[in-house]
Order: structure tokens, then C-alpha cells, then sequence
């Protein structure tokens, strides 16, 4: 199935996704993974900082790869910690993440992926969405393949 590869080519392309998060607002988010877990870093017109989040869990809906995160474990990135994000992040990234407007400067520099159809969500929605209908088995696949 090609959603089934679809994180893993975004991960390797090493590119930032935007999202339209709605009354205006805008994210970019990037999907990381080390030997552990998989983390997803997101910039927002709206945060003050940028954070990073353990990825709960994967769903396929409608077509879109959802990614929960839990967001009571946000951890803010700080400036001087790119030591600790170096294996994620490039320093033209982790210097465009730390400037005002942070999305505009990752458009600016072309370091957002033109790729459509992966979003990030708070695990708190993540009822909402198993509501409406999702593949389950695709869903599942990729959990399995996250250790998630």
C-alpha cells in the first residue's frame, strides 16, 4: 500500500510538511524517528517556541495519515539544544525554526516537501477520528512498524 510508505519517504526526504490548521493559522510539522521512537518537531505562526512530541499512535483516514501526539508531554525546544536535534535537524532548519515566523522562513529556504496528506493532531482528537472511520488495517500496519 502506498500510504504504508509514504512517513518513511517524508522521513527520508527530510523535508517539513505544512498544514492549514484553520482560522488562519498555519503549522509545519517533521516526522523524526530514532532507535527508540518516533518524534514529530512542529513550528506554528501561533507557538512562541518549537516543540517536540512523542508519536502516540498512527491512523489512516480518509486518505491521510494522522499522527497523535500527547500534549501533555510537549517539550519546547530551546536554541541550545541542537546537539540534542542534530540528527533531525540541518542548522539552516534549526536556524529558520528560531526566527520570527518561523513557517515563512522554511517556505523561504525550500525546506517544505510539496507532500500533502500527513497531519499532526493532540492525542485528546484521536476519539473523534476512530469515530468517523479510519482503516484499520493500514492503521494497525503502520503502528506495528513505529512501535507505537
Amino acid at each position: 500500500m502506498k500510504l504504508e510508505n509514504k512517513i518513511e519517504e517524508i522521513i527520508n526526504n527530510g523535508k517539513w510538511i505544512k498544514n492549514d490548521i484553520g482560522m488562519g493559522r498555519v503549522q509545519c510539522i517533521k516526522p523524526v524517528k530514532d532507535s527508540k521512537e518516533m518524534l514529530v518537531i512542529i513550528v506554528s505562526d501561533t507557538l512562541s517556541t518549537p516543540i517536540s512530541c512523542r508519536v502516540e499512535k498512527i491512523i489512516i483516514a480518509n486518505g491521510e495519515i494522522i499522527v497523535f501526539y500527547d500534549g501533555e508531554y510537549i517539550q519546547r525546544v530551546e536554541k541550545d539544544e541542537y546537539d540534542r536535534y542534530r540528527n533531525f535537524l540541518n542548522e539552516n532548519e534549526w536556524d529558520a525554526i528560531f526566527r520570527h515566523d518561523p513557517v515563512k522562513h522554511l517556505y523561504e529556504n525550500h525546506m517544505i516537501s510539496e507532500e500533502k496528506g500527513l497531519y499532526a493532531e493532540m492525542h485528546e482528537t484521536l476519539e473523534k477520528y476512530m469515530q468517523s472511520g479510519y482503516d484499520t488495517e493500514a492503521s494497525e500496519f503502520l503502528c506495528k512498524k513505529y512501535n507505537l
